[in-house]
């Protein structure tokens, strides 16, 4: 049944803000979320997410995003958030996990459960165990903390010198010994400790082009993070983790990077992340609103794409849908006019164990000039579903 929206609701917001042009702008948010079916079609759910106005983070792990903010108003790709977990089969000890869209793609390798000891000053990986399901979590990846290293040296900004700098700042919170691309995950070791006998927890998520080894896993120092493997993981990317908290101008640890990180080597961020030292503010505000790994950040989707996963499904080796019909997006206009919007897809927020899509679709035209959020609650614009 078709249904019309003219005013703002749970899962219809209109937002102001400015175009990268620099020209003021109205943006028309609306959520959506269906079931989806046995065949890949989708159909509306009984019960609709809400628009979500502030980042959800885990009360229970520190710096872990459950759930971003939907009302950015402007994001310059697509976010896929792959939530759930991957399924083994037959015992498998390792299995990859596959997103593909059309003109893109993306592999998650996943491994059974392993360790990692050193022995007489050589490090030695245990074999994997059979895969039943893995979270595809960022606690899951590679990233975590050195807490060893950390132990023998001690956290820098614990000192009375750093105290002031930090003004209050817990200085545990920003230890340098925490990998910047993923301080929950695991497997950051920055020196072996020929004295350490203690076995620790390998990721079960990796880069399939770049996967740990005893040889690869070592950092060298603190300044080497930036060429260390990249997470790959399904979820949400943290405001404070590179590469996104660059975007806001800020990159950890170091003043500026000797060789390029992998991002830009890779070419999944600009070019101006090259040298680290955070210049990118007025360029690229809007990047920091993408919060999906970067492997899944594609250009824009406008409905009607299929969307393939392999090993996501408790029950299907292959999984997905078709993404359904975008709506028909109208901003206000002013003077009783409305203003018909392109509508891309910010947002698809996949959940494969539940057989259940949530997109957020973004319409954005140009406008007279920033609108209070008062001035909003009570403007009109119009959303036409078409399921």
């Amino acid at each position: 049944m078709r249904q019309v929206e003219t005013r703002p609701s749970p899962t219809v917001q209109q937002v102001s803000d400015m175009l990268p042009s620099g020209e003021p702008m109205l943006a028309v948010l609306a959520k959506r979320t269906y079931d989806v079916g046995a065949d890949g079609r989708c159909s509306l759910a009984d019960e609709q997410a809400p628009l979500l106005a502030a980042p959800l983070d885990d009360p229970d792990v520190p710096d872990l995003l459950l759930a971003d903010s939907d009302l950015h108003p402007y994001k310059p790709r697509t976010d896929l958030v792959l939530l759930g977990h991957a399924h083994g089969r037959q015992r498998v000890r390792r299995l990859e996990v596959l997103v593909r869209v059309p003109g893109h793609e993306h592999r998650i390798a996943v491994i059974g459960a392993r360790t990692c000891s050193i022995e007489q000053g050589k490090l030695r990986f245990s074999d994997p165990l059979p895969i039943d399901k893995v979270p595809l979590s960022p606690l899951y990846a590679y990233g975590g903390r050195d807490r060893g290293a950390e132990a023998r040296h001690g956290n820098p900004l614990a000192s009375p010198e750093w105290s002031r700098a930090l003004a209050g700042a817990d200085p545990d919170a920003l230890s340098p010994y925490r990998y910047p691309r993923n301080p929950v995950g695991r497997g950051y070791l920055l020196e072996v400790d020929p004295g350490h006998d203690d076995a620790f927890e390998l990721p079960q998520l990796e880069d399939p082009t770049d996967l740990l080894t005893p040889t690869r896993i070592v950092g060298d120092w603190l300044d080497n993070w930036h060429r260390l493997p990249l997470p790959h993981a399904g979820g949400w990317v943290h405001y404070d983790w590179y590469p996104r908290i660059a975007f806001a101008g800020m990159v950890p640890i170091v003043e500026h990077f000797d060789e390029p990180p992998l991002e830009v080597e890779r070419e999944l961020v600009p070019d101006l992340l090259a040298d680290g030292t955070g210049r990118t503010v007025l360029d690229f505000r809007y990047e920091i609103a993408c919060g999906a790994p970067l492997g899944l950040q594609v250009p824009h989707l406008r409905g009607g794409e299929p969307v393939e996963l392999h090993g996501v499904h408790p029950t299907r080796p292959r999984w997905g849908f078709t993404v359904p019909p975008a709506p028909r997006l109208h901003t206000d206009g002013r003077d009783g006019r409305l203003n018909p919007a392109e509508p891309v897809l910010h947002t698809v927020v996949i959940e494969p164990d539940l057989d259940r899509i949530t997109l957020v679709w973004r319409g954005a035209a140009p406008a007279r000039r920033q609108y209070h959020p008062q001035e909003l609650e009570s403007m009109p614009l119009r959303v036409d579903w078409r399921e």
